[in-house]
């Protein structure tokens, strides 16, 4: 008996059509899930810097008033009483200007225009994965990955704990990855047609107005350029406005066009001191977030690639080296694994060293193995960092940062418009949310405490402190005072100050 006919196969030209549309799909479904599940909220240091300057740039400014208290001001009194996080208050004057760059709130400023401000983070995050995802892909066909390692090495940047942590929160990181992702796209097509080159330095100069360090990102840059003289000079020329405008803006916010919101004092945060132990933990846990097996297939992958494909090893390893050899001395580049962010861009380029050593590895397989290596890695990987993410709670960042908009619209409802308040780790979100003047509690003396006091007093102003529980016995121990607890939204505590206490202000 002849067995029956096998099932018609769909025509070659249909199958990379459905395969298309499913990743297409896939690619879909988890932007949306990023946009779902982000946190858009004005919250710590920096989204609240960040929505607050991309607030600022909505409105045509650059400054901001700073919220005074009526009869406090120098000599007996310091304006730097009253800076928010995120923000820089000019010495001795009542204005202070956004402390971070200005990339990212162009991105948030330019998307509000269409959605809000209470969207836009959510909506520049869904898009920039969207967006990375697709360069990934671009790259690693350009690199000489077969598409499914390429489409594996999306999954490993998608699923990676520190990409998804940040990619669900108004952060620089994804968005500055993603732009280099892209000048290095542009860079690679300008071997072949230069004019690509003028694309490299767009996307490069924007990465570097989304985050200054990118510019250590040159020097790949130029392995990946080669020694195009056209194309180097197409690449100048078009990052040259950025820079100018960059210039411009420094200039103008912080006095001098190489200065910054971070301030001259930023190379103290740097030592000699901090090498060993960052690279310790560097080496701990960036085989965790990326799983052992991807490290381990580019770090043995590195000679072979090194012996066959030169130029790609030169690039990928300059990739990693530049960033790795700045940040490890950082101070804080070690002390938690959501610093590694700072090495976020560089992920990319351990990937691709994986998987182009995996795909080497894979030819000696027959050939229905080798076309089901890819899944297997990406599975592997994926199973290894899914675990992580969940162990490190990396999606449950919306309901822990809901809690700074929560109690900015308690404030908002229940406390005085006349109110002062006393805060440090909600001071950029009450900036962005509320309208009543602040004075950091962290920044005052005991002395400064009493000349708030007797002046709040006088103008019969209530002081209220939204404070977090490490920040309630630090206040105390240093300003003291009688405080109630009068409302609270998860772990944040508002307390009102009792000035018919025995430790009142006294008279004026």
């Amino acid at each position: 008996m002849e067995s029956p006919p096998a099932p018609p196969h769909p025509p070659a030209s249909s199958r990379p059509i459905w395969a298309g549309l499913v990743l297409a799909l896939a690619a879909l479904v988890y932007a949306g899930w990023i946009y779902q599940a982000g946190a858009p909220y004005a919250a710590g240091s920096d989204s609240s810097g960040y929505l607050n300057s991309a607030r600022l740039l909505l409105r045509g400014q650059l400054t901001e008033a700073v919220r005074t208290v009526p009869g406090l001001q120098p000599p007996e009194w310091n304006y730097f009483y009253h800076q928010p996080l995120g923000y820089v208050v000019r010495p001795g004057q009542p204005v202070m200007v956004p402390s971070y760059p200005i990339g990212l709130p162009l991105h948030y400023a330019l998307a509000a225009v269409v959605v809000g401000l209470e969207k836009t983070a959510r909506v520049v995050n869904a898009l920039n994965v969207l967006a990375a995802g697709l360069l990934l892909y671009a790259l690693g066909r350009r690199l000489g990955l077969d598409r499914g390692w390429t489409l594996t090495g999306v999954a490993l940047l998608w699923a990676c704990p520190i990409w998804v942590f940040h990619a669900l929160q108004p952060l620089s990181d994804c968005v500055a990855t993603t732009w280099l992702l892209a000048a290095l796209y542009g860079a690679l097509q300008a071997r072949d047609r230069w004019p690509w080159a003028a694309f490299a330095g767009a996307a490069f100069a924007v990465a570097v107005l989304v985050r200054p360090t990118n510019l250590l990102f040159a020097l790949p840059l130029a392995v990946a350029l080669g020694g195009n003289r056209r194309a180097l000079g197409a690449f100048i020329l078009a990052g040259l406005p950025a820079a100018g405008g960059l210039g411009w803006y420094n200039f103008h916010l912080y006095g001098s066009g190489l200065q910054s919101g971070y301030g001259a004092d930023i190379w103290a945060a740097f030592g000699r001191e901090f090498v060993a132990g960052n690279l310790r933990y560097f080496a701990a846990w960036i085989p965790r977030v990326l799983t052992w097996p991807v490290v381990a297939l580019a770090l043995l992958g590195l000679p072979w690639l090194f012996r066959r494909q030169p130029r790609i090893a030169w690039l990928l390893t300059l990739w990693v080296a530049v960033f790795v050899a700045f940040y490890t001395s950082y101070f804080c580049a070690g002390e938690s694994w959501g610093y590694l962010r700072f090495l976020l861009p560089a992920f990319p380029a351990i990937i691709f060293a994986a998987l182009l050593t995996a795909q080497r590895a894979a030819q000696v397989l027959p050939d229905a193995v080798r076309r089901l290596a890819p899944a297997v890695v990406a599975v592997a990987g994926l199973a290894g960092q899914l675990s992580l993410a969940s162990e490190l709670h990396v999606t449950d960042i919306r309901s822990g940062e809901r809690n700074y908009w929560v109690t900015a619209h308690w404030l908002a409802a229940h406390v005085p418009s006349n109110a002062i308040l006393l805060t440090m780790q909600l001071s950029g979100t009450v900036t962005f949310y509320n309208t009543q003047p602040l004075v950091r509690w962290d920044q005052i003396s005991p002395a400064d405490f009493a000349r708030l006091r007797r002046a709040a007093a006088r103008q019969h102003r209530p002081l209220y402190a939204p404070l977090f529980p490490f920040e309630k016995p630090l206040l105390q121990a240093r300003l003291g005072g009688a405080w109630t607890a009068v409302g609270e939204a998860g772990n944040i505590t508002i307390w009102r100050l009792d000035e018919s206490g025995p430790d009142g202000p006294g008279p004026g």
